[in-house]
């Protein structure tokens, strides 16, 4: 959990994620969270790599589609379900932790248009995404 004081919504935003095995299984951390806007950070982990020694394009893609759908949940009630997700993978990750952000581009009624980027410690960007989430 985050060190600072959130609003009480966007603390139930992280608790929710939390409990998932998915969240469990990937041990994503929150970076911050506000309003139309998340990033995480994903550690390092060797059953992340794909047979070139790269972390898998899969690993990357339920980040991007992890951190985007909790941006919309900080903005529509109920459970963001991703209904379109592109990516466009821009460089290689290579045993090394990534941080994710997603901003809300547009907001409608049940859903939000959204765009996600993957960056290495070095800020290099790794990954860009677009997405759609729908609330029912």
């Amino acid at each position: 959990m985050l060190a600072y004081t959130l609003p009480e919504e966007l603390v139930e935003v992280i608790k929710d994620y939390e409990k998932g095995p998915h969240w469990k299984l990937m041990n994503f951390t929150v970076q911050s969270i506000e309003k139309g806007k998340v990033s995480l950070k994903l550690p390092s982990r060797e059953e992340f790599n794909n047979i070139k020694g790269t972390i898998h394009g899969g690993i990357l893609a339920a980040l991007l589609d992890t951190t985007m759908g909790m941006a919309a949940r900080t903005q529509l009630t109920g459970t963001p379900v991703t209904i379109q997700l592109n990516i466009q993978y821009l460089k290689p990750a290579i045993n090394e932790p990534l941080y994710s952000q997603a901003k809300i581009i547009e907001t409608g009624k049940t859903t939000c248009f959204i765009e996600g980027h993957i960056y290495n410690e070095q800020s290099e960007r790794i990954a860009f995404s677009t997405g759609t989430f729908k609330v029912s």
